[in-house]
């Protein structure tokens, strides 16, 4: 842990689940400070796995892929595994994240957006298809429908298939009630609308908004920020490049200019 940074003796709240939090815990503690993980996202499959494993076994019959999260890579990957070899069409994903777990099961991507939001990835990608092209979009259950919508709009034809579903860690709740009563935080950052959605379930249920005022936010992106900010909550924080990493050098920056006031 670097002992003069930017983010000595201040407590960060890391809201990712656990696979995914070590890469953060590292980067704050770099800046000096404290990571404190109380996972706010836990992922599990559906119950229609029996259906997800025939889009798969039909895989080849799609002219495109897209993965728009490094979770909906993995749990693509996990039905795959299940199933005989398959020929995969071309790959799309969203995030520089998302292209290196995809790398990491030994699978080049074909296409990925100059930014990392569903709008500028329909954008971008539907130069790529023609009319008639057949799109198959794994995601989450809680991923928007923008890019479906506007292939269909561009007359090709999508399906999206939901390989997993976000939820809520049971002891989650508690870990974080106490660390809000006790004001045991400084800072708090959100990697996804459905950490924001959590965290205000939790200050909801508790009556903990009181507890709010003295944090600082912070969101790895727009869709993140409109989030936070449709709750009621001051968001300082917001990277240009929308990935954890650049959110935490921002919140780096941000507090260095705070302390230099």
């Amino acid at each position: 842990m670097n002992e003069s940074g930017p983010l000595k003796g201040y407590h960060v709240l890391i809201t990712r689940g656990k696979s995914q939090a070590t890469g953060l815990v590292e980067k704050v503690e770099s800046y000096g400070g404290n990571a404190v993980v109380v996972p706010l996202l836990d992922f599990v499959l559906p119950e229609n796995v029996n259906q997800l494993k025939n889009y798969v076994r039909h895989i080849h019959e799609y002219d495109w892929l897209i993965l728009t999260s490094q979770n909906g890579v993995d749990y693509f990957f996990r039905l795959l595994e299940e199933q005989a070899p398959v020929k995969l069409p071309r790959i799309a994903v969203i995030g520089s994240k998302t292209e290196e777990i995809l790398k990491s099961h030994g699978v080049k991507s074909d296409f990925v957006p100059s930014n990392f939001v569903a709008e500028s990835f329909a954008e971008e990608f539907i130069p790529m298809i023609k009319r008639g092209s057949r799109v198959l979009i794994a995601k989450g259950n809680l991923a928007r429908t923008v890019i479906a919508k506007k292939i269909r709009e561009a007359g090709a034809q999508c399906q999206e298939m939901i390989t997993y579903q976000t939820v809520l860690p049971k002891e989650s709740e508690p870990k974080l009630s106490d660390l809000l009563t006790k004001g045991r935080l400084n800072i708090v950052t959100f990697t996804s609308s459905s950490t924001v959605h959590h965290f205000m379930k939790i200050v909801n249920k508790q009556d903990l908004q009181a507890s709010l005022d003295q944090l600082v936010f912070a969101c790895i992106g727009p869709i993140a920020f409109e989030t936070a900010e449709s709750y009621g909550l001051s968001v300082a924080v917001c990277p240009k490049v929308y990935t954890a990493e650049a959110m935490i050098d921002c919140l780096a920056e941000y507090m260095s200019r705070q302390y230099t006031k």
